[in-house]
């Protein structure tokens, strides 16, 4: 089955408005406001889901997985201590939209204690004159790609005693990863054939990310589709098929790559274009690959059955 993309974009606005004095007025009792301490999380303002893709080394590291931010209205307050509850919220990464993202187990890390943890909320304490402070963990990255799967942790504020929490960005889940030396955003440039739904070999370019899913291997994601997938040309428009979701294979002596569909329950299995150097160039950081399925005999191209993708990925930046 073949999937096609669809697109949303949301717009919202925000009005301020002002209230002034004029000079030599006698304020009328009660109406002044006093602002408080406003405490968030800035990255959500990149959206609900964060990733936090960390280099894969062995050993326990103690890892940042979220910045809390508190603008203090005034020199007095920054000057004051500032206790804030932070909730373990995992409906923010379990929602289906995130892509199936599952909770870091438990045993896979401990909590820092500069934040200590009961159960159920985190404490983060702000001294005197901070105005930014991570909620920390324990983390062996090396351990999670053993699990094969996508794992993390939602947050939410839940108290600042004293503050106000933020109306927008007071919650936020964050998927965590390791990354090899070929994880990354990449622009992948293809073409593709099949034999009906794009049998004039047409491609595209996008936008694609490498996850890491071994020491020398990463499995392609569609930030465009959501999901682990191979973008294509079918029927004329930017498409992907169903249960297949290649991963490329880096020999780490010869940087020759192979791809092969590791999705749950897959049927369908790929082999490389014969006559074409499927390889990772390191001086570049460009991965090229020829590979497909339905080959004739001794792997060569049937244009009534072959299925094929020749792709071109070039590193942009990490993710």
């Amino acid at each position: 089955m073949r999937k096609v993309l669809l697109q949303l974009l949301f717009i919202s606005g925000i009005s301020i408005v002002f209230i002034s004095c004029e000079k030599g007025e006698e304020p009328f009792p009660g109406t002044q406001s006093v602002e408080k301490t406003t405490i968030k999380l800035p990255d959500a303002e990149a959206g609900p889901l964060k990733t936090l893709a960390l280099d894969l080394t062995p050993g326990i590291s103690t890892i940042n997985v979220i910045e809390i931010r508190r603008d203090a209205t005034t020199a007095a307050d920054l000057a004051k201590t500032q206790v804030v509850k932070v909730k373990l919220q995992n409906a923010l990464i379990s929602d289906p939209s995130a892509g199936a993202i599952n909770e870091l187990p438990r045993d896979l890390y401990t909590n820092h204690p500069d934040n200590p943890f009961d159960g159920q909320y985190w404490t983060v304490t702000f001294g005197p004159g901070e105005f930014v402070k991570h909620l920390k963990i324990n983390l062996d990255p090396s351990l999670l790609i053993t699990l094969g799967k996508r794992v993390g942790l939602g947050f939410q504020l839940a108290e600042a005693p004293g503050a106000r929490i933020s109306n927008a960005l007071f919650q936020l889940g964050v998927e965590i990863s390791a990354k090899n030396a070929y994880d990354g955003v990449y622009n992948c440039t293809w073409t593709n054939y099949h034999p009906t739904l794009n049998a004039a070999y047409t491609g595209s370019t996008t936008e694609i990310e490498m996850h890491t899913t071994a020491a020398n291997k990463v499995k392609i994601y569609w930030p465009l589709a959501g999901a682990y997938c191979v973008p294509s040309i079918l029927s004329g428009g930017l498409s992907y098929f169903l249960a297949q979701e290649p991963e490329y294979t880096v020999n780490t002596s010869t940087n020759v790559v192979t791809v092969q569909n590791v999705a749950p329950g897959a049927t369908t299995f790929y082999s490389m274009a014969t006559g074409f150097n499927s390889r990772y160039d390191p001086n570049s950081k460009t991965i090229y690959a020829k590979w497909g399925y339905s080959y004739g005999a001794g792997g060569a191209f049937d244009p009534a059955n072959t299925r094929e993708w020749n792709q071109t990925m070039v590193y942009v930046r990490p993710r």
